[in-house]
């Protein structure tokens, strides 16, 4: 039976191989030679695992009424083949590249009917929370990037290269903001649509929207997928499942809602009211997402004196970055207190402790990095500018630092020092759980604490009168120096691979790695080397570290080992 799905994944794997090279359309002779080959092979492989399945049965007709669905798949697979094959042989139609895809997504579900059931290595994988988490972000980048490639997609009818998809995908799926093209004037408004698509799938998760699916059409969920689902929510209550994806997706729609009805009046679009609409939501869910893509070509800043965008954005962008637990408890909290002004005193519900970290934090910052950045440039970039204008480019830019990527300033003639301020603010991003990256406020509200105790001699972490464990504190300084790592290693490769100056590589970097979306100007001017770099620190700062070290590691428990106490000069 392993067999029969490996057969399946396999032809999967180059149905989707044909699909990137039929769209690269290349033009060499051999390749085309080796696409008809894959194709063929994948036809083989296809018909190979049904003949196989059927010569197994004991039963051949019990086989045939338990397998219908899959048979019809494979029935279906076999004619769209043969009506490809048949327009390459006549000439390829405007709809050949739509037959192949729908080719091989039947081949997909195909897959899938059978991948629950004979695939111990995806029952592996969905028994390891964080390598599903990760695998579902590949997977949506992969098939981001196969329609960014589409003629459909790009003004000028050719689609995008394919390392710019992959970027552009990948800037998506992580809710970073960076672009090697303008998506303003190289994209069709098809094609903004699958920017958006991908912001949003990105910004709640492709697991929360599938989990949530389930449980709207009331299906039954393994203990497994009860697992992955608390694990990715942060919830020990597994009853609760159900109510908090409802819970979650409701917050998020009404947010988005909310804040394209407020943006309308102020994106009007001259004779287009769909335009109009299509550019409010599209902002909306972007700055909730902590996305960054905009539709003009200079991202916002031609509504930096505009007081209404400027605070829509910034309130989505704040909510956005605060995490749904956030937003749910402190809501709670407020409807309590609304509920009875007498029993105020006998209310059980209150902050929690991670809830007033991530406010206390946040609000600290966005206070500091506003100071500090009218500051340093009220007198060289903002002197052409209104005072008020200044302090709300300010204001707007330290809130847009938490992740988000727009800007109502131009970032590229800025100082040295308002450039490692931003860094710094970017490093640190929004909360645990949230649409932002970045190493969390959450986890320097931790090494505050920890820092904090140990200066006034207290053997555990205290925070807000409640003690943090040692593991969440190990975890706090294992995400630190990762991301230090990270960025470190990331400006290194950057520097050699692109003639740019150390502060603009670094920036880059951290841009990247806390998925903000802001720079320098140098992204568009990158090496192929410099994307592919930048990719992966995206990737890596949306999943985070904390899960990929889970995704890689062992899922042997070792052995417990005592060792001898050793006395070790620190500092």
């Amino acid at each position: 039976m392993r067999a029969l799905s490996s057969l399946s994944i396999t032809a999967l794997v180059l149905g989707v191989a044909s699909l990137f090279i039929e769209q690269a359309e290349f033009s060499a002779e051999w390749l085309s030679v080796f696409v008809s080959a894959v194709d063929y092979s994948v036809l083989a492989l296809t018909l190979v695992e049904v003949l196989v399945g059927v010569w197994r049965a004991p039963v051949k007709r019990i086989y045939f009424r338990q397998n219908w669905p899959s048979l019809l798949f494979v029935l279906l697979f076999v004619t769209l083949f043969t009506y490809s094959k048949g327009t390459v042989a006549l000439g390829r139609g405007s709809g050949y590249l739509t037959v192949l895809i729908i080719r091989n997504l039947f081949l997909l579900l195909k897959v899938f009917t059978r991948i629950r059931k004979l695939s111990s290595f995806v029952t592996s994988v969905v028994n390891h929370p964080a390598q599903t988490i990760a695998l579902s972000f590949i997977l949506v980048i992969a098939v981001g990037t196969l329609l960014l490639m589409m003629q459909f997609t790009t003004v000028d009818g050719r689609g995008l290269p394919f390392v710019d998809a992959m970027f552009t995908t990948t800037s998506a799926v992580c809710v970073t903001g960076l672009v090697v093209v303008d998506t303003a004037t190289v994209f069709t408004t098809w094609g903004q649509v699958v920017i958006l698509m991908l912001i949003q799938i990105g910004g709640l998760g492709i697991m929360i929207l599938s989990f949530f699916t389930i449980f709207v059409f009331r299906q039954s969920v393994s203990v497994e997928s009860k697992l992955l689902i608390s694990y990715m929510l942060s919830e020990n209550n597994m009853t609760t499942l159900s109510s908090a994806l409802r819970r979650i997706i409701l917050i998020t729609f009404a947010i988005e809602l909310a804040g394209a009805l407020l943006l309308l009046p102020q994106m009007v679009v001259p004779g287009s009211i769909g335009l109009s609409l299509f550019g409010a939501v599209f902002h909306s869910i972007s700055a909730f997402c902590n996305a960054g893509f905009a539709l003009y070509s200079n991202s916002l800043e031609g509504f930096a004196g505009n007081v209404g965008v400027n605070l829509v954005i910034g309130v989505l962008i704040i909510a956005g970055g605060l995490s749904f637990a956030v937003i749910s408890n402190s809501a709670s909290v407020v409807r309590d207190r609304l509920a009875g002004a007498a029993s105020r005193r006998s209310l059980k519900s209150h902050l929690s402790v991670n809830t007033r970290a991530v406010l206390i934090v946040t609000g600290g910052l966005l206070v500091v990095g506003t100071l500090l950045f009218y500051g340093l440039e009220h007198h060289r970039s903002l002197v052409a500018t209104p005072t008020g204008v200044q302090y709300l480019a300010a204001f707007f830019q330290s809130i847009t630092l938490r992740t988000a990527g727009f800007n109502t300033v131009p970032l590229g003639g800025l100082t040295t020092a308002t450039y490692l301020v931003m860094m710094a603010l970017m490093f640190v991003g929004g909360a645990s759980g949230s649409t932002a990256g970045g190493i969390k406020v959450n986890t320097v509200a931790v090494i505050g604490g920890y820092l904090r105790s140990r200066r006034r001699g207290r053997p555990t972490t205290v925070l807000f009168n409640h003690t943090v464990r040692e593991s969440q504190v190990a975890a706090a300084f294992t995400v630190l120096v990762f991301g230090v790592l990270t960025v470190g290693v990331g400006s290194v490769i950057l520097s050699l691979s692109d003639p740019f100056s150390l502060t603009q590589t670094m920036f880059e970097a951290v841009s990247a790695f806390a998925t903000v979306g802001l720079t320098t100007g140098i992204t568009g001017n990158l090496s192929v080397t410099g994307r592919v770099v930048v990719i992966i620190m995206m990737f890596i700062g949306r999943v985070g570290p904390l899960t990929l070290f889970s995704a890689f590691s062992a899922r042997r428990q070792g052995v417990s080992v005592s060792y001898p106490t050793a006395d070790i000069s620190v500092g």
